[in-house]
């Protein structure tokens, strides 16, 4: 009996799972350009929000269903609108159509004489059968609706334009395209500074050593060529090298831009001190770099220095370091620099023949009052290094002392000394002088007044 109930057991188990196998199916999912029917390949597909895969070559791609429940299937490409719906979960094949996506495609046409836009141009892009047509407006631009990932050609006119062709391929995203018109027989040359990239304006331009023009504040000069014929153009510009080549200029050349390199002009750096004398070893530094020391003659020169703006500094021990910008534009020119010297600590000792120290004694510089010694007779001032300095001492009681003191380049710190001499007290002398005339007086009273008296004894006797 339970031999009966197990096999009958074994035999249900294998029904459920012969079953449950023979549910499970593979979806095929076939995705396809919706304009074209073509196949598109490395497409993603999402099942339930999960990242499946990628389509094949051929837009295939196979996803196995347990046919479960429903399935929520999104496919997406770059370039096409994303697709999404639910599929009944006994779907075995799966057609998913993808829309290109709509993108806007904007034209802009330019004169290549005077890069001003062209209004009222023809432009027609086809692609796939399909043509549009637009004319430019006045700012020479023309938009049209197409789709991603498709490759358009484009037609352009325009009166007194040479017609000109071109493809875009659009992708993913918004474009915007410039194009340049070619005018009858006019051609465009463009001068731009080599290192700057700026333009430079007033070059002289010539052809075959006719001379064609200069270059507007662009850059630029418009001018009349004979297309399909060999020139010899050159460019000329003060403070630069003379360009030289030789071009045919075609029918579809429209401009040419030419860099030029600046020419070394050179420079002379004079440095002198504060008197105006010719400073020797003065180190000069041209955009932050040490590039020179003047010689005997405070000169240094830099003959290969392009023309153009530089910041110099010069440098010298006992000077104050002097910075400034010049504009190098003439050969050879001179650049002056006047250096002042340093300030030096110089310490002022004011006091008697007999070195005693006079405290509170004005000290005067140079004619300006700075002030007054301490207790200890010093006065602490700073004056200019090389400079001859007037230095006097007052005070009451005392004679004034004068000195003249200088300071050397190298010596950071010096010292000088101001002997004073005590003037007379004319009070005391006066009282003293009165007295002395007072003691001679009553001196020679004295001696009066005894002469008178040994004559009036011998009167007496006398008698």
């Amino acid at each position: 009996m339970y031999g009966t109930k197990f096999r009958f057991l074994f035999t249900l188990l294998f029904v459920i799972l012969f079953c449950s196998a023979a549910q499970a199916t593979t979806l095929q999912i076939t995705v396809l350009d919706s304009l074209d029917n073509s196949s598109v390949s490395h497409a993603t597909v999402f099942v339930n929000g999960i990242n499946q895969g990628r389509t094949t070559n051929t837009g295939e791609f196979s996803y196995p269903n347990d046919n479960s429940k429903n399935l929520d299937i999104r496919v997406s490409m770059t370039g096409y609108d994303s697709w999404e719906q639910i599929v009944d979960r006994n779907t075995t094949a799966l057609r998913v159509n993808l829309t290109r996506q709509t993108l806007t495609l904007k034209i802009t046409l330019y004169d290549s004489d005077t890069l001003n836009p062209i209004s009222g141009a023809s432009v027609n892009i086809s692609a796939e059968n399909q043509t549009q047509g637009k004319t430019t407006d006045a700012t020479g631009s023309a938009t049209f609706g197409v789709q991603g990932v498709t490759m358009y050609s484009v037609a352009i006119s325009a009166q007194n334009y040479q017609p000109r062709s071109e493809t875009v391929d659009m992708e993913s995203t918004n474009s915007e395209i410039q194009y340049y018109l070619l005018s009858g027989n006019r051609y465009s040359i463009v001068v731009k500074d080599k290192d700057t990239g700026a333009p430079v304006q007033g070059a002289e331009i010539r052809a075959d050593g006719t001379l064609l023009g200069q270059t507007d504040e662009r850059g630029v000069l418009v001018t009349p060529i004979t297309r399909g014929q060999s020139y010899t153009i050159d460019v000329r510009s003060p403070g630069y090298q003379t360009f030289t080549e030789s071009k045919i200029i075609g029918d579809n050349d429209a401009l040419e831009t030419i860099a030029i390199s600046k020419a070394p002009v050179g420079a002379f750096i004079f440095v002198t001190d504060a008197n105006r004398a010719p400073l020797a070893g003065a180190d000069v530094y041209i955009n932050g770099s040490l590039m020179g020391t003047t010689n005997q003659y405070g000169r240094s020169d830099f003959p290969n220095l392009l023309s153009g703006s530089y910041p110099v500094e010069v440098r010298k021990q006992g000077y104050v370091t002097v910075s400034r910008q010049i504009d190098v534009l003439n050969q050879s020119q001179d650049y002056d620099f006047e250096m002042q010297f340093e300030s030096a600590v110089l310490t002022l000792f004011v006091q008697e023949s007999d070195q005693k120290v006079i405290p509170n004694a004005t000290i005067i510089v140079n004619g300006q009052t700075l002030g007054t010694t301490d207790d200890h007779g010093q006065y602490v001032t700073k004056v200019t290094l090389g400079s001859l300095n007037n230095i006097t001492s007052t005070k009451d009681g005392y004679q004034s002392a004068t000195i003249q003191e200088q300071v050397i380049p190298g010596n950071a710190t010096a010292s000088a000394t101001l002997t004073m001499q005590r003037t007379l007290d004319w009070g005391l002398v006066t009282l003293i002088g009165l007295g002395a005339i007072g003691v001679l007086i009553l001196f020679a009273a004295i001696r009066m007044f005894g002469r008178r008296k040994r004559r009036h004894v011998m009167r007496r006797n006398e008698i």
